[in-house]
């Protein structure tokens, strides 16, 4: 299929998908689900000639937080628009924006919408986030000779294969656009290369998420949490867990009571709309359980067995209070959650089967013996046995993670760097350094 012929089918199965789009994000934010065709509906004017910074959901607004740190460090003093295309996201970003700079939805991908924003927003350059490769938008900015930087750039084997089976033309004249692809390894680099990026225009800066450093507040926090949840039991966490991987760690937590009767699991589910399912399933277990939500401040009875927690923002509290954790997301066909962030709070880590989504990462991980994977289901009660029994074995887990994270603290300023030296470096009439 022709280049020209892979656009058309793109933009049809755009619109096919639209509905979908569109029932979904109607209910992660009724009130704002307009952004995501281009509409704002309050008056509040935009920034002056911001970069618009794009970020998909919370990880990639984290690690999008330390970019702008980063880049106010060394010296950007202009202005940022960035958009998200989940709340959590939206949320997560906040407390790196000044009153000056504005958060709204991402609109999809489709030219009506692209257009609404770039005339809108007048940005002088767009920053996406890890694997955020969208054509319209991508085509728009190049046409109105507004430079792209992919940042923090990864790319799974797995979407790489998938990419250069489904409209191949399509995505290599698209990573063509591209000012510049900061990969986050040279795999991935490769792996870019391959589909079609341009050489020189792809550099090796680490991953911004190694570059994150413990907040003392989260620390302080999570230990008044560990007082609640009591400090004379060993206590381990199942984070951003997904549909079946609740049932999962309550059947290994029930065996794990036999050997460890004063064991507390923790529930951390990935998605808030999925609560009260898993409350259900904690109730059915036939275990003591105690929702978070409705006694945030009280502690826990001795004898609970199973604590929920079903509130918003909290997560990195629980790394810092837990002796261990499974970093879900693993056992389903998900490809596995962030592991950098409960290594930045010293909680030993154990993943399922699938991490596809941070293969690289994970290869350094075991590399340095930073991590324990379980190959099955079955593989998770020996795997959480084993660091229960063996404490020093998991204290030595974390301490080998937190050097994991240390050889690449640097990758934010190189990441920053690399776009400011884009940016500064442009034509000056396509590009001004804004004015505050």
């Amino acid at each position: 299929m022709s280049g020209s012929l892979q656009q058309i089918a793109y933009q049809l199965l755009l619109r096919l998908l639209l509905p979908l789009f569109f029932i979904k994000t109607r209910k992660q934010d009724p009130q704002r689900w307009l952004e995501r065709l281009g509409y704002y509906r309050e008056p509040v004017p935009m920034p002056s000639r911001p970069i618009w910074l794009h970020a998909a959901s919370y990880g990639e607004a984290k690690a999008a937080g330390l970019l702008i740190e980063a880049m106010r460090a060394q010296g950007y003093q202009g202005h940022w628009f960035v958009t998200t295309t989940t709340k959590t996201g939206g949320d997560a970003i906040q407390p790196y924006l000044c009153a000056s700079d504005c958060h709204r939805y991402a609109p999809f991908d489709l030219p009506g919408s692209i257009r609404r924003v770039l005339t809108r927003v007048k940005p002088q350059a767009l920053v996406v986030m890890e694997v955020e490769i969208w054509p319209n938008l991508w085509r728009a900015c190049q046409q109105q000779q507004i430079p792209i930087v992919l940042a923090n750039a990864r790319l799974s084997e797995t979407s790489a294969k998938r990419y250069r089976q489904l409209l191949p033309q399509l995505w290599r004249s698209t990573l063509g656009r591209a000012s510049k692809i900061l990969a986050q390894s040279p795999l991935i680099a490769e792996r870019f290369e391959r589909l079609g990026a341009n050489a020189d225009r792809i550099q090796v800066c680490g991953n911004l998420k190694y570059a994150l450093e413990p907040n003392p507040d989260i620390i302080a926090s999570g230990q008044q949490l560990r007082q609640l949840l009591g400090c004379d039991r060993p206590v381990w966490l199942a984070a951003s867990t997904h549909s079946s991987e609740e049932q999962l760690v309550i059947d290994c937590h029930q065996r794990l009571l036999e050997q460890h009767p004063d064991l507390l699991l923790v529930i951390a589910p990935r998605h808030p709309q999925r609560f009260d399912a898993a409350w259900q399933l904690c109730t059915d277990s036939g275990l003591k359980t105690q929702r978070r939500s409705h006694h945030p401040k009280t502690p826990l009875d001795g004898a609970t067995q199973l604590y929920l927690a079903d509130t918003l923002g909290e997560l990195l509290l629980f790394f810092e209070a837990s002796d261990l954790c499974l970093v879900a997301g693993s056992f389903v066909n998900v490809g596995g959650h962030n592991i950098l962030e409960p290594a930045n709070y010293d909680c030993p880590i154990v993943v399922g089967p699938d991490m596809k989504n941070s293969s690289d990462i994970l290869q350094d991980f075991m590399a340095r013996e930073a991590i324990v994977q379980a190959s099955s289901p079955s593989e998770l009660y020996p795997c959480v046995k084993q660091l229960l029994d063996h404490k020093p074995q998991g204290l030595q887990l974390a301490q080998n993670a937190k050097t994991c994270l240390y050889a690449y603290q640097d990758a934010a300023s190189q990441q920053a760097r690399a776009v400011l030296e884009k940016l500064y470096t442009e034509p000056a009439d396509i590009i001004n350094k804004p004015d505050r």
